[in-house]
């Protein structure tokens, strides 16, 4: 039988002090103490008989040793001839061979014997006293003396110390008396002095003395919690094997290592059968991986109580085992309780089923009593409880005799009784009522908000009504209220940050598109010239990303204002066909367009929006058609709109993607294949489409191509208008010649300041002065009176707003023509500078050809104002 060691404080326990002072007594506490003094015995003899048989190979060795000494050194010290034949020698060989036989043979044939240490004792020190004669009575031999007894205490025994140190004592007397030279060195010697010698061994053996006692008493200790750990196990084995619960212990890997007797009652295996089996085979693999993980769980400190696994006894039934665990650290064994809960599982499971049988019947119960989770209740015509059904506890906390004889205002809360009376009175007027929301107050002061539907039968005059509880519908929609109010303000944030953001990026792409423009004209080497295509293609990219998402965010913050009105659409989709026919014939797509007749009539959109949507759908065509493909464009009625589809013979579109066609910047995995896009096309032209209230879609199958349509609201042509209002068209007259002019630039980036200069160099007969404070270009604009200004917003000393006010509001400068010159693209920005007298508003990056051509025209215009 095993038994496992269990820590020392349980083996204390069995002789531990009672409450009372006494000892546990009985007969469980005499038979530990008898096993305490038998084991302390058991200890004690075999530290003799150990300590015998190595004394007894120290005393042999130390002969062989004495009789070294003696042909070495003690023929030396007498100044004799030496070697091995002398006295000395012989004395060693015979009175050393003497002391020293006896005690062995003792040692092998009485080992542990009392007088086996005595004569070992005396010859351990006779030895000690002939090596010091032996070498002359050297100082250093006598620690010999001193290192004996301490070998002697091996033997934890204070009594051999006794004889040994008689010897010692009686040996420095005599022959200190009788031959000093042998034992002092010295041919004379005093009493006293073999006195102080003995003394110091006393000493000695008074330390030695004290730890054989000390160890004696350990060994006592030890003795006794030994036989308290096995009365303990062995108490502990009796419970183990009579209880009907399985206790066992297992290794870290799964293997039993005790188990008890109830083992083949709960698995059908015997004790010996499990010892080493491992406890993972018996667990049902349904189970395995959460036992394993409970496990790990124990292991790591954290014990397990009532977990519930499936084991497979051994003729293969299934039983359901109920466990408590703890992982032992120390022994490094986990130490279990298992139960047979298969019984109570299947009743608990029977129980399950009657429960549900019972509630299933109260359910149907309440249904038939209450008819409705829903307070369902009658009203007399002062508003009095006739009738209420139980579901006022739910709704309101009381029971129904409670409210049975009172006014439902006593519930409703103080500030809505007025209305809620009002309401009252209007389903009596009217009969019936079904949407009204007010508050209540329940039993416990809670309130709780109350969807009535009622009925007023003015024969019966009873107001039958239903309350139900609308507090968590209320809530939602209170959270829905609020995320869109936040949802605003993020969108509002967002514009905000795009419309700054764009003036940021604006403002340097000004100087790298303007430089480009710049050096293009400038007649360029042609090995620079393809440097020049990729800076302007990438800047005009990045300028299209920036107008399209500041477009986007325009739209969804409501600040894009759209001039909607009669649009021919021949005009709108001829202007757009003919932009995309040189990369249609660069792409090698052939473009096929309607019958001027078939587009014949006007749509209600915005023009340069509608240009920008159709340009949208017929870049994207050309883009994802592979070469020798087609894009067709057809129109069509459709009841009061007019559809324009664009057909390409591409790759088409997968079924899962096309709800992502009008996602922003999801191109739908297009980001690999070469095609160049922002993602942003389509989703704009969606948002377009919709403030021009149109509708857009796409129909696709993938490898017959796309088709992307759009909708719009047909109108009349605005030349019908203009002939019946008597409205005549004026023709557009020429740009007049520009003479030398003086134009002032007030602009702080440098960047923009030299884009300008240059541009200005390629225009002969003007004049530049520039200004990079507000303050200084207005002097600047007093004192030279100059033809023109250019203006930025952003200036370090003041808002170009106020610059234009001032130019504005003086006498001198009143006349002068000032284009203004920002990044704000914002149509806000510049109906509000237009409004404050500037004559144009040109956006950054400037498009070179415009600027010139605004130039051009302002100067001429000034020019015809001063002739006349």
């Amino acid at each position: 039988m095993r038994y496992d060691p269990l820590p020392a404080t349980k083996a204390e326990a069995v002789t531990s002090p009672s409450p009372s002072g006494g000892r546990v007594r009985g007969k469980a506490g005499r038979a530990a103490a008898g096993r305490a003094e038998e084991l302390f015995r058991q200890q004690r003899d075999a530290v003799y008989r150990d300590t015998d048989h190595l004394l007894s190979r120290l005393l042999l060795l130390e002969w062989v040793v004495l009789v070294v000494v003696a042909a070495l050194v003690a023929s030396e010290t007498r100044h004799g001839s030496g070697g091995w034949m002398d006295a000395s020698v012989w004395t060693a060989l015979i009175l050393g061979g003497a002391i020293t036989l006896v005690p062995v043979a003792l040692a092998r044939l009485r080992p542990g014997a009392p007088l086996t240490r005595y004569t070992i004792a005396v010859a351990q020190m006779l030895h000690s006293g002939l090596l010091v004669s032996l070498s002359g009575g050297r100082l250093e031999t006598h620690f010999h003396l001193f290192c004996s007894l301490v070998i002697l205490s091996f033997y934890r025994d204070w009594r051999v110390l006794v004889p040994a140190t008689l010897v010692v004592g009686l040996d420095h007397f005599l022959r200190g008396a009788l031959l000093p030279l042998s034992i002092y060195g010295a041919s004379t010697s005093t009493p006293w002095r073999s006195l102080e010698h003995s003394a110091w061994v006393v000493i000695e053996d008074i330390f030695l003395g004290i730890s054989c006692l000390r160890s004696t008493r350990q060994m006592r200790a030890t003795a006794n919690r030994t036989a308290a750990l096995e009365t303990s196990q062995h108490a502990n084995q009796l419970i183990m094997d009579n209880s009907r619960d399985v206790i066992c212990a297992n290794d870290a890997e799964g293997r039993f290592v005790t188990v008890s007797a109830a083992c083949e009652a709960l698995w059908g295996y015997t004790r010996a059968e499990l010892l080493g089996k491992s406890c993972v085979e018996m667990v049902h693999p349904d189970d395995r991986e959460r036992s394993r993980l409970t496990n790990l769980d124990i292991m790591a400190g954290n014990p397990v109580t009532n977990f519930e696994n499936r084991y497979i006894r051994k003729d293969g039934t299934v039983v359901n085992v109920l466990w408590s665990a703890y992982w032992s650290e120390n022994d490094g064994t986990l130490f279990q309780v298992a139960r047979d809960i298969t019984q109570q599982k299947r009743a608990e499971l029977a129980l399950q089923k009657t429960n549900r049988q019972l509630e299933s019947a109260h359910q149907a119960n309440q249904l038939i009593m209450d008819n409705s989770q829903d307070v369902i209740c009658s009203l007399d015509g002062q508003g009095v409880f006739l009738s209420v059904n139980a579901a006022s506890r739910d709704l309101w906390g009381y029971e129904p005799e409670e409210l049975i004889g009172r006014c439902y205002l006593v519930l409703v809360h103080p500030e809505d009784r007025p209305w809620s009376r009002e309401a009252e009175e209007g389903t009596r007027a009217r009969g019936k009522r079904s949407d009204f929301v007010n508050r209540c107050l329940r039993k416990d002061g809670s309130v709780v908000d109350v969807l009535w539907s009622a009925s007023w039968s003015a024969a019966d005059e009873i107001l039958v009504c239903i309350a139900h509880d609308v507090t968590d519908q209320q809530r939602i929609e209170k959270a829905l209220r609020e995320a869109k109010e936040a949802a605003d303000r993020a969108n509002r944030a967002k514009s905000e940050f795009l419309s700054r953001m764009s003036h940021e990026l604006r403002t340097p792409l000004n100087a790298i598109l303007g430089f480009g423009q710049l050096l293009e004209r400038q007649e360029p080497r042609s090995s620079q010239r393809p440097h020049l295509d990729h800076i302007l293609t990438a800047g005009h990219h990045l300028l299209k990303l920036i107008n399209e998402v500041l477009d986007i965010s325009r739209i969804e913050s409501d600040r894009m204002r759209l001039s909607l009105e009669p649009v021919d659409l021949s005009v709108a989709l001829n202007e757009a066909v003919e932009l995309i026919r040189p990369m249609a014939a660069e792409h090698s797509i052939n473009l096929f367009t309607p019958a001027e007749a078939d587009t014949a009539d006007f749509v209600l959109a915005d023009q340069q929006r509608l240009k920008q949507v159709l340009l949208n759908l017929l870049i994207n065509g050309i883009k994802y058609t592979p070469a020798g493909g087609a894009v067709i464009v057809r129109c069509k009625s459709v009841g009061e709109t007019l559809r324009v589809s664009v057909h390409d013979t591409g790759v088409g579109i997968s079924p899962e993607m096309l709800a992502r066609v009008f996602t922003p910047f999801d191109r739908l995995g297009a980001e690999g294949s070469g095609v160049e896009g922002t993602g942003l096309g389509l989703a704009l032209s969606q948002r377009l489409v919709q403030a021009m209230r149109g509708r857009i879609g796409v129909e696709s199958m993938v490898g017959q191509g796309s088709t992307f349509w759009v909708e719009l609201s047909r109108t009349k042509s605005p030349l019908q208008a203009c002939a019946a209002q008597g409205i005549a068209v004026m023709p557009t007259p020429g740009p007049e010649a520009m003479t030398r002019r003086t134009v002032l630039h007030i602009e702080d980036n440098l960047s923009n300041l030299a884009l300008i200069e240059q541009l200005l160099q390629e225009a002969p007969g003007i004049q530049l002065l520039t200004a990079m404070e507000g303050r200084i270009g207005l002097d600047l604009a007093r004192q030279h009176a100059p033809d023109l200004i250019l203006l930025d917003l952003h200036l370090p000393d003041m808002p170009g707003s106020e610059v234009l006010a001032e130019l504005r509001a003086g006498e001198a400068t009143r006349q002068i023509p000032t284009i203004v010159l920002s990044a704000d693209a914002s149509s806000g920005a510049l109906k509000r500078l237009m409004d404050a007298g500037a004559r144009d508003y040109l956006t950054k990056p400037i498009d070179v050809s415009h600027f010139y051509r605004v130039l051009e025209e302002t100067v001429s215009d000034k020019q015809e104002c001063v002739g006349a």
